[in-house]
């Protein structure tokens, strides 16, 4: 059995950070791991805004294609047109409806090229600014959701051990200022006894330590006191008691180890 604990003043304090530590430490170790999913979610994310850009592109690109095919074709077919007006003018038709016919081709075609240079330039330039958009801003969310990694958690003070301030405690609750209560004094829980006296009253009184502990008491043995007083001696979990309070010796702290 080890008494030493019960003459630290801070063991109680000490338990309590030491539970403090694990559980900063378990809240830790969930926050890294939820931040661990979050980057794993975020570098799927990454990939989906770079498929989707390159879907855009490539969207814009098809219809740039596109439509310059459909400009090519229909210039095509308004000169064939065109042409097909000349050979009928060859009946001897006036000038005036060559150069409309002529007129109508060039109008024709200025009109399809602006379509194609409209659709090429100014919509794709458009098209592909807002694509662009819709990427950063996707990533940007998709950054924002991610969140920062979990940091370590500060530092929880140990307190240092008391064992002065518990054996005064000890001692100012206890028998050495004649009170009450009842102090632990079965031989079998000391250890390094010496007889240093007697009291007036035929009490021994004893120098020892509790059994794993390094303050040093004076005091007397329940063994002895039952003998003379047995009301003075109680049982606390098989182990004899003293009640100072009615015989005549205190109990006292001699050296307070290190």
């Amino acid at each position: 059995m080890n008494f030493a604990v019960c003459v630290d003043a801070n063991a109680g304090a000490r338990a309590q950070a030491r539970a403090e530590a694990k559980k900063q430490d378990a809240l830790h170790r969930q926050r890294a791991l939820s931040f661990w999913n979050r980057e794993t979610q975020f570098a799927r994310n990454l990939d989906r805004s770079v498929i989707g850009l390159s879907r855009d592109q490539s969207d814009i690109r098809q219809n740039i294609l596109y439509q310059t095919g459909a400009g090519r074709l229909a210039q095509q077919k308004a000169y064939a047109a065109y042409l097909r007006s000349r050979k009928a003018n060859e009946g001897g038709r006036a000038k005036s409806f060559g150069r409309s016919a002529l007129t109508k081709y060039l109008q024709t075609k200025a009109g399809i090229e602006g379509v194609v240079t409209t659709v090429a330039g100014r919509q794709a330039a458009q098209k592909q600014s807002q694509a662009m958009r819709n990427f950063r801003s996707f990533q940007a969310r998709a950054r924002e959701k991610l969140g920062l990694p979990a940091q370590p958690p500060p530092p929880v003070m140990m307190p240092p051990t008391n064992r002065l301030g518990g054996a005064l405690s000890l001692a100012q609750s206890g028998l050495s200022i004649a009170s009450s209560i009842k102090f632990l004094s079965d031989i079998r829980v000391k250890e390094n006894v010496e007889q240093v006296g007697v009291s007036p009253q035929g009490y021994n009184i004893y120098e020892f330590n509790y059994k794993g502990g390094d303050v040093r008491f004076r005091g007397a043995m329940a063994q002895d006191v039952v003998k003379k007083n047995p009301m003075a001696v109680g049982i606390d979990q098989n182990y004899l008691t003293v009640d100072y309070s009615k015989i005549d010796v205190d109990m006292e702290v001699v050296n307070v180890g290190v």
